[in-house]
């Protein structure tokens, strides 16, 4: 069993009746009472547990002692961090100039450093603090102007009088005056024991508290053994320290193991991951049930970032009726909401997928239940899920300003409606989390007197920060292993201990001096992280009760941190290197596979070929074959298989987005100004007016899809597209004769059993005196290369396509409508020359296959274009790439189609 470091069983032998012994934490108080029960003998039945009481827990009990005494100062409310972080907030909106203020910091360096300054004994009363501190002023040179706090403590002192309230530590003043008055007995010998450092004020406490202070210390390791670990990182480090514990636990299950880590707070998830993975390496597999690790941590985590916390925040967090996409997946796929069943998952996974397709930055309630409606009577008619959702929209137009507790009661009240947290039993942890979150509502319902009426953004901000102080942590049973800060470890004894996170850099920890107070004051009167001599003589005290605590020690570090080499801290001198552990459960499995005998590879390059159904519909059009020549498996993944990527929203409109505006506006003039005819008699102010308004219809249409962007920013974009299409119309108006006969017209093709929906950008009539000729456009705005065309397997089948099913025409040209390059790129045999239309025989450079006119280049397209769909509908499915960076441009593929482990 884990033992107290200092000589707990003498000090209470040697205690008087009516002493105490006091401990700095409640988890070294609570590790004396095990070890006091664990001693008894088996015959006792009962015994009175020891006087044993946490420096906090005392406090606590002398407080409550003065109140039901009634003593009048003590009847006062001790309001906790979260109260008085917005008295602090309501002080600096009333009080400064916020400017760029985060208003939430500043309150938190106020409150510390209010803390300091009566924890240090520097003032007892807020009502004479400038007086008291007037002489410090002078003898500095400071203004105390310089100082927010100073500027905020008269108005913080009459909230605290307004709410009949005090601080803290303020409470700690008073408990020392009831010593002082008699209010208190004073107990016969106060022993300390596990305390490395204790302010003014303590020191004060325990003086007038008890007759006899006893301080304990730990006593010196005998054959203390220290040796050294050097590695390259952290994780190399937590690495090396779990599989370190676990040769120990090998060698002894019964062993008591301290694993100390610096700053435990800022790692703990990778600390628990790293363990879990040497220790507990089937706690990762899918299928275990989940379960609470057999260590224990003394750091716990945010219940903001729990499982059953963060679930129940997105879901609150609903009622802001905006989504974004991460936001928004993890509600619907959250175990806590909805029935994991087929039909409800199958709906929220088209639902998910629906949205992603708008491509939306953040996406409108009305928008989300839309589609939940349409698609749940196509899916799953009996799913909850667009009541559920109408209801959200319902409460939040209905749920304004309130008081925190009618919030807090609102919350719960959704929560309960919405089936949270599922139909299933919560797991142990998930179930002491509940608990945890019904604390964390308790405590934002009692700050209805410190906030007024709330807006639902502000209480929802409120109960965040609640969350994400409050730390869960897991009840666990007491194992051999202990995973521990640097000041959770002091007092406590291991038969075997490893420090880890001990660089040069890290430790003795650099200073952090309250921007509240002068750095001056702080330093002459040693207040916390105020100077690097402080923190090296706290450095020095911990690292000594660390190296007693145990006679077998191990320290590491990383040899860099932050891209600067380091060596161990000097405090622990110069040990003998440790044993370097190479291995553990998980790896030696890994080398066990790698060494195992290369299975036999199948080529599979074969899917089934598509049913009638899937030839009759082919979702895609043009795109398949395209797909298919480029690469055939990608082909099947994307388009039958449904593995489709969505853009990553962001701010403003999306390349596809700009492409698409040009295409609409093209398409509004030619379709009001048909012939070049109507083109060429245009007077300026008719194309100037015509042109505003083909722009106008083709940004109205987006301007709905993003009601988000400012009217500033349709007026730049108006702009540029003007300057564009100002570039473009040189080029209709050089043109020889022409109707724009078809406009985003759609049209359907049978190809070799596949049915394909096409739609045409334009097709132009040209005028021609013994023949009709026509020619197909289609709008790009990024790069583009006639050469695709005419490659064995066609890369840009779409105009080929066109020009196969459409018997008149005899050219093909993309628009290239982008600013500074307006142009046409197209082949063909056209009466009428057109710029950039070159000859068949004239767009060849290093062909792969020579086509000297129209009809050889029409039939190699319609063989070329029947094969690759001939391919797509029998299920060829190669890994074949036609070039390299057509690979390297399907990277989203490659979960799917497994390019890297296919090189290995």
């Amino acid at each position: 069993m884990l033992q107290p470091a200092f000589p707990f069983r003498q000090i209470l032998d040697e205690l008087p009746i009516g002493g105490l012994l006091l401990t700095p934490t409640n988890r070294l108080r609570n590790r004396c009472l095990q070890v006091f029960g664990a001693f008894q003998p088996a015959s006792t039945k009962n015994w009175a547990p020891p006087a044993v009481e946490s420096l906090q827990g005392w406090l606590d009990k002398l407080w409550f002692e003065l109140q039901q005494k009634q003593w009048p100062p003590a009847m006062r409310r001790v309001l906790n961090r979260e109260q008085c972080q917005l008295l602090w907030q309501a002080c600096i909106d009333s009080t400064l100039d916020k400017g760029l203020i985060n208003t939430q910091q500043l309150a938190g360096h106020c409150d510390g450093a209010l803390a300091q300054l009566f924890q240090w004994c520097r003032i007892e009363q807020l009502e004479n603090a400038e007086e008291v501190l007037k002489p410090h002023w002078e003898n500095t040179g400071l203004q105390s102007g310089d100082y927010p706090l100073f500027e905020l403590l008269p108005a913080f002192q009459q909230k605290l009088a307004q709410q009949n309230a005090i601080t803290q530590d303020q409470r700690d003043l008073l408990i020392l005056q009831a010593f002082e008055e008699g209010q208190l007995a004073r107990l016969p010998q106060l022993s300390l024991a596990g305390f490395v450092q204790s302010s003014p004020l303590n020191d004060k406490l325990f003086a007038a508290a008890a007759e006899k202070i006893m301080p304990f210390g730990i006593p010196e390791a005998a054959a203390n053994s220290l040796k050294v670990s050097r590695c390259h990182n952290l994780e190399e480090e937590l690495q090396q320290a779990a599989r370190w514990a676990a040769t120990k636990l090998a060698q002894n299950p019964d062993a008591s193991i301290g694993i100390v880590v610096n700053n435990l707070g800022q790692c703990r998830a990778q600390v628990e991951q790293i363990f879990a993975r040497v220790l507990e390496p089937q706690w990762f597999s899918p299928t275990q049930p989940a379960y609470t690790l057999p260590f224990n941590f003394s750091a716990g985590t945010p219940l903001a970032k729990t499982p059953v916390g963060s679930a129940s925040l997105d879901l609150l967090e609903a009622l802001v009726d905006s989504f974004d996409y991460s936001t928004l997946r993890n509600l619907l796929f959250s175990p806590f909401w909805g029935d994991e069943g087929a039909p409800e998952q199958h709906l929220r996974s088209a639902l998910m997928r629906r949205l992603q397709k708008l491509e939306l930055r953040e996406i409108p309630g009305y928008v989300l239940r839309s589609w939940a409606e349409k698609l749940a009577e196509e899916l799953a008619p009996e799913s909850p899920l667009p009541g559920q959702l109408n209801q959200l929209g319902d409460w939040a137009r209905r749920w304004q300003r309130a008081p925190a507790e009618v919030w807090a009661q609102r919350f719960s009240d959704l929560l309960l409606k919405l089936g949270w947290p599922g139909a299933r039993n919560p797991n142990s942890q998930e179930y002491q989390q509940l608990v945890l979150w019904e604390q964390a509502l308790e405590s934002f319902a009692n700050l209805s007197e410190f906030t007024g009426a709330l807006p639902l953004r502000k209480a929802l901000q409120l109960l965040r920060q609640i969350a994400s102080r409050s730390p869960f942590q897991a009840e666990t049973r007491d194992g051999p292993l202990q995973i521990l800060g640097v000041l959770e470890a002091g007092g406590l004894a291991f038969e075997h201990i490893r420090l880890v996170g001990f660089g040069q850099q890290q430790w003795p920890a650099p200073p952090s001096p309250n921007p509240m107070l002068p750095i001056l004051w702080q330093k002459e009167w040693k207040m916390p992280r105020a100077s690097a001599e402080r923190e090296l003589e706290l450095a020095q005290q911990l690292t000594q009760d660390l190296l007693n605590s145990s006679s077998d020690v191990v320290v590491s570090y990383a040899c860099e941190e932050d891209g600067v080499g380091q060596s161990l801290s000097a405090l622990f001198g110069s040990p003998a290197p440790a044993d370097w552990l190479d291995s553990d459960p998980l790896q030696a499995f890994y080398e066990t596979l790698e060494k195992a005998t290369a299975l036999e590879k199948i080529s599979d390059e074969a899917l089934p070929p598509l049913s009638a159904d899937e030839c009759a519909q082919v979702r895609g059009g043009a795109g398949v074959l395209k797909a298919q020549a480029l690469c055939p498996l990608n082909a099947q993944l994307r388009y039958r298989l449904g593995a489709d990527s969505f853009m990553q929203p962001g701010l403003g409109l999306s390349p596809a987005e700009r492409g698409n505006l040009i295409h609409e506006m093209l398409a509004a003039f030619f379709e009001n100004c048909k012939t070049s005819r109507q083109l060429v008699e245009m007077t300026p102010e008719q194309r100037k007016l015509q042109i505003n308004i083909s722009i106008d219809a083709a940004i109205g249409r987006l301007k709905r899809k993003h009601p988000e962007l400012p009217q500033a920013f349709w007026s730049l974009e108006k702009s540029r597209l003007g300057d564009i299409f100002e570039q473009w119309l040189p080029l209709e108006l050089a043109r020889p004769q022409f109707e724009a006969a078809q406009i985003e017209s759609q049209t359907t093709v049978n190809l070799e059993g596949l049915t394909l929906t096409l739609r045409l950008d334009r097709l132009d009539n040209l005028t021609s005196a013994d023949q009709e000729e026509q020619l197909i456009i289609d709008y790009k705005t990024g790069q583009t290369s006639v050469s695709d065309w005419l490659q064995a397997r066609v890369r840009e089948p779409q105009l080929p396509l066109y020009a196969l099913f459409l018997p008149n025409v005899k050219g093909i040209a993309y628009g290239a409508v982008k600013n500074g390059d307006c142009k046409y790129l197209g082949t063909g045999e056209l009466t009428h020359s057109i710029k950039g239309v070159k000859a068949v025989g004239d767009s060849q450079k290093n062909p792969e296959v020579e086509f000297g006119n129209w009809d050889q280049l029409t039939q190699h397209w319609a063989q070329a274009l029947a094969t690759l769909a001939s391919e797509y509908k029998t299920g060829y499915a190669a890994l074949r790439f036609d070039r390299p960076a057509d690979n390297e441009n399907q990277k989203n593929l490659w979960p799917l189609n497994r390019w890297p482990e296919r090189q290995s």
